[in-house]
C-alpha cells in the first residue's frame, strides 16, 4: 500500500480517532486506533511503506492534539520498528506479536505523552495519569488490537496483490 493510498487513509483515521473514538473514554483514557492500525499493518510482510504512514500519522496527530507534534511521530514510528523488528523474531505467531506491539507501543506513547505535558508545566499527578488514563487506555488498546488486526489483514490482503510488491 504506497503512500498515495496512505496519506487519505491516515487522514481519516485521525479524523476517526479525534471525534469517534475519544469520544468514547474508560475513566480517562481512550483508545489510540491510529496506532493499533499501524502496529497491524507493520506486522504485514508486503506492506513496505508503513513508516511514511507512521510520520504522516503522527504529523496529523500532532497538530491535533495537546502535546508537541514530535512525540506522536516519535511514538508511531517507534512502534512501527518495534512492529517490523518482532515480525522477524516471532514470525510463527503475529496474534502475539500485535498484542506485544500494542501494550508495549501503548505504554510508550502514554508515557512519553504524560511526560511531555509535564515539561509543558500541565499540572498532572502520576499516580492519578496512571490510574485514570493509562492503564484503562492500554485495557482498550489491548481489547480492540485483534479485531483491528483481523481487519487490517483482511483489508490489506485484497488491496495489495501477490505479485506487486510495494
Amino acid at each position: 500500500m504506497g503512500i498515495l493510498l496512505g496519506l487519505p487513509i491516515v487522514i481519516l483515521l485521525t479524523i476517526f480517532q479525534s471525534v469517534v473514538v475519544s469520544n468514547i473514554p474508560l475513566l480517562h483514557g481512550t483508545a489510540d486506533v491510529v496506532l493499533l492500525v499501524l502496529a497491524a499493518l507493520a506486522l504485514q510482510e508486503r506492506v513496505s511503506t508503513i513508516y511514511e504512514w507512521a510520520v504522516m500519522a503522527g504529523i496529523l496527530m500532532g497538530l491535533v492534539s495537546a502535546v508537541p507534534w514530535f512525540i506522536p511521530v516519535l511514538g508511531y514510528v517507534g512502534v512501527v520498528a518495534f512492529a517490523r523488528f518482532l515480525r522477524r523474531q516471532v514470525w510463527q505467531t503475529p496474534v502475539l506479536a500485535m498484542l506485544l506491539t500494542t501494550l508495549t507501543g501503548s505504554l510508550g506513547m502514554l508515557i512519553m505523552q504524560m511526560l511531555a505535558l509535564q515539561a509543558q508545566q500541565v499540572p498532572i499527578s502520576i499516580v492519578e495519569s496512571l490510574n485514570l488514563v493509562i492503564l484503562p487506555a492500554v485495557f482498550l488498546n489491548l481489547v480492540l488490537a485483534l479485531p483491528i488486526y483481523a481487519l487490517t489483514v483482511d483489508v490489506s490482503r485484497s488491496v495489495v496483490s501477490e505479485e506487486v510488491e510495494i
